[in-house]
């Protein structure tokens, strides 16, 4: 009967939203859009909402609009996490130039950005993802991906212009989806905490098929409660898809843990696929297990606890 639905104990700066147990779309929405919501599983534009409040210095939303079916994931601004507002501008005839530089306020180097076109346009627009995991952690600069879709890693020179992030900035290429002129975006910045947060990759050993053997350790440096894995290697099946694990719904060590996928709008479904320890987190060795499926394959992940 009170404000806010969602307790979090810290003001919230940015959130995501799901129902895990309906085919139902992601929201994303921030302090900074209002009302206004994103959809990570699509390419729609900014949404005018009324259900995002954000006057409650620990949680937010409306609670006339919120049930239990809802689940949410919330952020603040700190060491480990920003979000940024921003307008494109690579139209050389009004004197910008390709290589826009963003600044931000993590004090420290990106390691994961998330960039979404807020504007109405002709054509909506896919998220774009930089990942300091990107091609083995070689130039990663120089690739990205996409949130609302499984594709693999893309080398593009005009997501990122081939510019590293810095600790006070991260720079744009000529892309529509990133740095349109007089379009409206929004970034998400995330790195890596000591104890709290990790964006880091691993190595495939391949027991996805057939045969058997040992499964991957991840070490993090503390029990994750939340987890996002892609395989960045290939665009094919499910194993391509933005996995979302979490505590909350029932992420534990052997036994079956719901999953969501984040480029979809899919319920949650179980699978023995990962197991969390107290310094990070296993893939199973098991036949079928898309977070270990082929040999070889690379795949990013943000953990946090």
């Amino acid at each position: 009967t009170t404000i806010p639905a969602f307790d979090s104990g810290f003001p919230v700066d940015f959130g995501l939203l799901k129902k895990p147990g309906d085919a139902t779309n992601w929201t994303a929405t921030s302090r900074l859009q209002g009302p206004n919501y994103v959809t990570p599983n699509s390419t729609l534009p900014e949404q005018a909402g009324s259900a995002y409040v954000w006057d409650s210095n620990v949680g937010y939303t409306a609670v006339s609009w919120a049930d239990s079916t809802l689940l949410s994931w919330m952020w603040k601004r700190h060491a480990g996490f920003d979000v940024v507002t921003y307008d494109g501008n690579d139209d050389s005839s009004i004197g910008a130039v390709n290589g826009q530089a963003v600044p931000h306020s993590l004090s420290k180097t990106p390691e994961m950005i998330w960039v979404k076109h807020r504007s109405p346009s002709s054509s909506n627009k896919d998220w774009k993802v930089y990942h300091k995991g990107l091609n083995g952690g070689t130039n990663p600069e120089q690739y990205h991906l996409v949130i609302n879709l499984s594709a693999a890693e893309v080398d593009s020179v005009n997501i990122w212009n081939d510019t590293a992030p810095t600790s006070t900035h991260f720079t744009l290429g000529n892309n529509g989806d990133v740095n349109d002129t007089g379009k409206k975006y929004i970034a998400m910045l995330f790195a890596s905490v000591d104890g709290i947060s990790k964006c880091g990759s691993y190595t495939a050993t391949g027991h996805g098929g057939s045969g058997s053997g040992g499964g991957v350790t991840v070490t993090t440096g503390f029990s994750p409660r939340f987890i996002l894995i892609k395989n960045i290697s290939t665009g094919s099946g499910t194993r391509a898809n933005w996995h979302v694990f979490d505590t909350t719904r029932g992420l534990t060590s052997g036994n079956n843990d719901p999953k969501l996928y984040l480029n979809t709008d899919a319920a949650q479904a179980n699978e023995d696929w990962i197991d969390p320890t107290s310094t990070g987190f296993t893939l199973e060795a098991n036949i079928g297990n898309d977070l270990n499926y082929t040999s070889g394959d690379k795949y990013i992940y943000y953990a946090h606890a």
